[in-house]
């Protein structure tokens, strides 16, 4: 076991069983992926009795600093050698749900009741630390047999409708390692679907996330749709069968990125999901599940309370009636849910014909708008574009997209080469430019703020985009030609 431990982490191991001795354990991930011969900094220790204890004393050793968070019994001690990861201190603790899909109940209990409080028997592993039985490994579930057979496999029957988000994570470890879940557990997981649903959009998001983060993610993808996992939290909510090349696109739009944007404070959250939802998904489903999940949105009102109530109708009832009085009719498929203490309405056969989805909160009515439906609007965009376009009309085209949208874009292999070379001279150029002659100037010179001082401004930043003009003094020539 030992010497599969690189030897930084192995003396920072020994040096905490020494301090915390019989009572002391490392546990989970490291430890399984130890078993598996894969590298792994993240160390959790759990102790039996006081934690913080503990992490105080490793604290002084090793002339770190120390969080604690004494109402949970846990702390988590930085080292001052920064080439040492943080350790996390837990006290042992074990864990019941007062009803399905809550969070826990703890209370402090010894390592056994904290190996079997845990998600899957792969992770309920821990490894003494103490001097004396240095390395050996603590086995209660039988998580050393399903490592060697490649199997996912929760601990009781309940594990999955107690904590439905377990369900992703059997995914996520079986995309991982190229393990496959136990048939009983894909039993299990069907079972608590209905639990699932009534998890928040936060918790949901969370756990997308980890997965698009994963290598293996159209995999893993491809498993939770075969439990049904999407439809679940929204039906009608299908992957799409391109996430894969989908996935890869975001992936070489983060490298992209990465290299050649350096001096940015680049978000690659963004462009995952904007890849997740890909060019097939509807628009309106893509604002719907923004909303549902929690993803980054804002609410456009449509229609306010007082308004409503000169229709002699109020939003606090959400009806079919309610929207036809104020001119938004429904389809009668159109479904009414609620989520984050509002209404949200999905009309996938509005009579719009694209789909609309509508939200209803403190007597008012609006419209979902999202930076992650942007992707698809500007490759909408870009279909018609003449190959003569100017840098000034990419520049008017482009300004608009957030960043992401345009990253992904500009590396998306469905999108003609010479498209692509303008959207990255759009980002790594056009951009920056700055204007011979600002509105500021405009003001020194005596006119006033106008539709035609607009004008004028867009027409000289304009000329200098496409390199007819290339000096101030040319600029304010020019400015005098105007009337």
């Amino acid at each position: 076991m030992t010497p599969n431990i690189p030897e930084p982490i192995l003396n920072l191991l020994q040096e905490i069983g020494e301090v915390g001795g019989e009572e002391t354990y490392l546990v989970g991930g490291f430890v399984r992926d130890l078993l598996l011969k894969r590298p792994s900094l993240d160390i959790d220790i759990v102790v039996e009795g006081e934690a913080i204890r503990v992490a105080e004393a490793m604290r002084n050793r090793w002339n770190g600093t120390v969080h604690v968070h004494p109402q949970f019994g846990t702390a988590t001690v930085t080292p001052a050698n920064q080439h040492l990861p943080k350790i996390d201190f837990v006290t042992a603790r074990r864990e019941t749900y007062e009803s399905p899909g809550a969070l826990p109940i703890v209370t402090y209990g010894t390592i056994t009741d904290d190996l079997c409080r845990r998600d899957f028997s792969i992770n309920a592993l821990a490894m003494r630390l103490d001097t004396k039985a240095f390395g050996t490994i603590v086995d209660k579930t039988g998580g050393i047999k399903d490592l060697e057979r490649g199997t996912i496999r929760v601990l009781h029957k309940r594990s999955f409708v107690d904590d439905p988000t377990r369900i992703f994570r059997a995914c996520r470890y079986a995309g991982r390692y190229g393990f496959r879940i136990a048939d009983s557990d894909s039993v299990l997981i069907q079972e608590a679907l209905p639990v699932l649903v009534e998890l928040s959009g936060e918790r949901i998001r969370n756990e997308i996330d980890r997965v698009l983060l994963e290598e293996n993610a159209p995999r893993i993808m491809g498993q939770l749709t075969e439990f049904g996992v999407y439809d679940s939290i929204f039906p009608g909510w299908q992957i799409s069968p391109s996430f894969a090349s989908d996935f890869q696109t975001a992936q070489n739009a983060i490298a992209w990125a990465s290299e050649h944007l350096v001096d940015e404070k680049f978000q690659s959250e963004p462009v995952r999901w904007m890849s997740f939802f890909s060019t097939r998904t509807p628009i309106y489903q893509i604002e719907a599940l923004s909303f549902r999940l929690v993803l980054t949105h804002q609410l456009r009102r449509l229609v306010s309370r007082a308004q409503a109530s000169q229709h002699s109708v109020s939003l606090e009832k959400v009806t079919h009636a309610v929207f036809e009085k104020l001119g938004f009719p429904l389809s009668q498929n159109a479904s009414i849910e609620h989520h984050n203490g509002k209404w949200c309405i999905v009309d996938a056969d509005s009579p719009t014909g694209e789909g609309t989805t509508y939200v209803c909160g403190e007597g008012n009515l609006y419209r979902i708008e999202t930076p992650l439906t942007a992707y698809r609007q500007l490759k909408q965009e870009l279909t018609p574009l003449p190959e003569a376009t100017k840098p000034s009309e990419i520049y008017r085209l482009l300004k608009p997209y957030p960043i992401a949208a345009l990253v992904l874009t500009s590396v998306d292999r469905s999108i003609a080469t010479w498209k692509r070379e303008k959207i990255r001279d759009y980002l790594l150029v056009l951009r920056k430019v700055e204007p011979f002659i600002t509105g500021e100037d405009l003001i020194q010179s005596g006119k006033k703020p106008s539709s035609e001082f607009e004008t004028q401004l867009w027409e000289l930043f304009a000329a200098q985009l496409d390199g007819k003009i290339r000096k101030k003094e040319e600029a304010y020539s020019r400015l005098r030609t105007f009337v």
